[in-house]
């Protein structure tokens, strides 16, 4: 009986707990540079390219202070005319060792535009009409994913417009980000869940 005793006891002062989740209050290092007019992609992308590397290119100030606070580029009031027509690639290193989530990677965001860009915001209401997510009269037709384990995280979420129709692959996301990307990638309004 002693033997087991001391057995548990040692088991249990050798367990490991895991690391705890690094807070994600800004990158550690960021650049940010005028896109190249000449770049041969011509599109525009916002994703973590690896678990610690966030990638935005060709953005316009308004659309990517607009993706940071979740909002549609028509809610983001002022500034002067370069905020519509000048365009901005990011690279920028989040900290530890897990891929952060679409909040925490906006949160991020946010704090380096307003350093880089010396920015102020303030909040007022506007009325706008809006796309709703709602559930079909049939009921969902979506299967709950599995949790991914790997620290890269999940695939990004990727709105891809064509000429033959719009097309959103999302895994282990949530209604709000797939809501997030639509209203920020390809539609004219803010989308609700």
């Amino acid at each position: 009986m002693k033997a087991v005793l001391i057995l548990a006891v040692v088991g249990v002062a050798l367990a490991q707990t895991p690391a705890a989740r690094p807070i994600f209050d800004e990158f550690e290092v960021a650049t940010i540079k005028p896109t190249n007019l000449d770049w041969p992609g011509g599109g525009r992308f916002m994703r973590m390219q690896t678990a610690h590397q966030f990638v935005a290119r060709n953005y316009t100030l308004r659309v990517i202070l607009a993706a940071a606070f979740n909002l549609t580029p028509k809610a983001v009031s002022g500034g002067p005319a370069w905020v519509d027509s000048d365009r901005y690639d990011f690279l920028a290193e989040a900290p530890g060792a897990v891929r952060p989530n679409t909040e925490e990677q906006m949160t991020m965001l946010r704090k380096l535009l307003a350093d880089r860009f010396s920015l102020t915001f303030h909040r007022e209401p506007k009325e706008f009409s809006i796309y709703a997510l709602t559930v079909a009269k049939n009921g969902p037709k979506l299967a709950e994913a599995a949790p991914v384990e790997s620290p890269e995280g999940a695939p990004p979420l990727v709105f891809v417009l064509s000429p033959s129709g719009a097309r959103l692959a999302a895994r282990d996301a949530s209604m709000g980000e797939m809501a997030w990307v639509m209203q920020r990638s390809a539609l004219d309004r803010p989308v609700v869940e």
